[in-house]
């Protein structure tokens, strides 16, 4: 499983994205693999569509990539304060790194820091 870090989201999303033709190759090399992210992640990629009056269309390009919703539970915020506190990420970064961590699966990010962290807590990456 491919855990999705919101970057790759908004460069799949938006064709002038910096991010764009490095997020498509990303998702032409895993496209057999699962994906999935958080259901935090999936909020912070729809802010900008919700702001632009475009928010079906990045719920249905969403649901066409076939990228599972993973909530977050009462029991998560435990850990996902311990790895925030000992990675030193921002909250949505850590929520990342939480779910990859705690699935046992590989992060798919083009942020340094995330990558560095997602290193140093034995987490595949997928870059």
């Amino acid at each position: 499983m491919i855990v999705i870090d919101a970057n790759i989201l908004f460069g799949l999303f938006d064709a002038g994205d910096a991010l764009h033709d490095k997020a498509v190759r990303l998702l032409d090399t895993y496209a057999d693999d699962q994906w999935s992210t958080s259901v935090l992640t999936l909020a912070e990629f729809y802010v900008h569509p919700a702001k632009s009056n475009d928010l079906a269309r990045a719920e249905r390009f969403i649901a066409d990539l076939g990228i599972t919703s993973v909530p977050l539970l009462s029991t998560d915020a435990g850990p996902l304060a311990r790895v925030r506190a000992d990675s030193g990420l921002k909250l949505p970064d850590a929520v990342v790194l939480w779910l990859a961590q705690s699935t046992s699966a590989t992060l798919m990010t083009l942020d340094d820091r995330l990558v560095q962290a997602a290193v140093r807590s034995g987490v595949p990456i997928a870059c």
